[in-house]
């Protein structure tokens, strides 16, 4: 699960007026996953979250992740985050 905290400045960002919230991810491979994203809540605590499926996260490496967010009075993205995914760790079948 991918959860961002929307903020503006040091202040938690209101975002339940969104009519659009989408999770932006792009993986080591630079491609580009856009996912519609949920409140945690109602969205008056800024936090916004993706349930990841199935190969979204499958590369080893750098990922970055970002909201972009339609709001009566804001259009835009919020400030990049980034997260390392690691290789698993081989099973000795021995």
């Amino acid at each position: 699960m991918i959860k961002l905290e929307i903020r503006e400045g040091y202040e938690i960002l209101d975002i339940s007026g969104a009519t659009t919230k989408n999770i932006i991810i792009e993986r080591p491979d630079d491609t580009i996953i856009t996912a519609s994203g949920s409140f945690v809540t109602d969205g008056t605590d800024g936090l916004l979250y993706y349930r990841t499926v199935t190969g979204d996260i499958s590369l080893a490496g750098l990922y970055n992740a970002q909201a972009y967010l339609v709001l009566p009075d804001f259009t835009g993205y919020s400030t990049p985050v980034s997260f390392t995914a690691y290789a698993n760790i081989p099973l000795d079948n021995n």
